[in-house]
């Protein structure tokens, strides 16, 4: 048994666990006749839990004819750090600095991840991003690296795309290859190992539904010499 694969295989469930939001811990009870739901957390996963459950608490009342307090709910949010950290790392904050003005900085992230799943929260909440103002564009290339001597290199290029940013595309590639030989061959085989554990990480561990057909190619990239993934 290669230890390199036990490794790879342990830091990618803690990968899949950070990738996740924070499921908040909620419990529930029942305080002068009304329902409440307690929720520890308001990052992005506690954010997301409260609006769920109010948005469903208010479609049950509109939907109970007997229109009385038992199908509400009251979500109470528990963060232990100021309003304006609410948010995780899709927060923001707003410092004001005297003769200048007010300078508003984002948290992050530096990534977003699984845009479908914001756009599903919207919905859920019966609403779209669009009507609160939130619009997703990608960003090509989707990040630039700096290293330590001032050296960059521009990663993050969708496959497929026709346009201007091709030539970028080509010169990332050549310097990769200038650090290494091979460097943008390498560069894609863990790109397409990384997908292959998305693929499998995405429905078994971050949604918990069981897809058996994606578990081939995760197991067949986690093997793959000897358990080593190269970038």
């Amino acid at each position: 048994f290669n230890f390199m694969v036990f490794f790879a295989f342990v830091f990618f469930i803690y990968l899949c666990s950070v990738v996740t939001p924070l499921k908040a811990l909620r419990t529930v009870s029942k305080i002068d006749g009304k329902k409440r739901v307690v929720i520890v957390g308001g990052g992005v996963g506690g954010l997301a839990v409260a609006s769920r459950i109010a948005a469903s608490s208010s479609r049950s009342k509109s939907n109970d004819s007997r229109n009385d307090d038992d199908s509400v709910v009251e979500v109470l949010l528990l963060e232990k750090n100021s309003e304006e950290m609410a948010g995780g790392r899709c927060g923001s904050f707003d410092r004001v600095i005297k003769g200048k003005g007010t300078f508003r900085h984002e948290r992050g992230p530096s990534l977003l991840l699984l845009k479908d799943e914001y756009e599903k929260l919207f919905t859920d909440c019966g609403s779209t991003s669009e009507q609160h103002d939130l619009k997703f564009a990608q960003c090509v290339p989707a990040y630039q690296v700096v290293f330590d001597d001032g050296d960059t290199v521009e990663l993050g290029f969708p496959g497929g795309r026709a346009d201007s940013k091709c030539n970028r595309e080509s010169l990332s590639r050549e310097k990769l290859d200038s650090f290494e030989k091979d460097g943008a061959t390498k560069w894609d085989e863990y790109m397409k190992a990384s997908s292959a554990f998305l693929d499998c990480g995405l429905p078994n561990f971050i949604e918990e539904r069981l897809d058996l057909a994606s578990f081939p190619e995760f197991v067949y990239q986690a093997l793959r010499q000897g358990g080593k993934v190269r970038g």
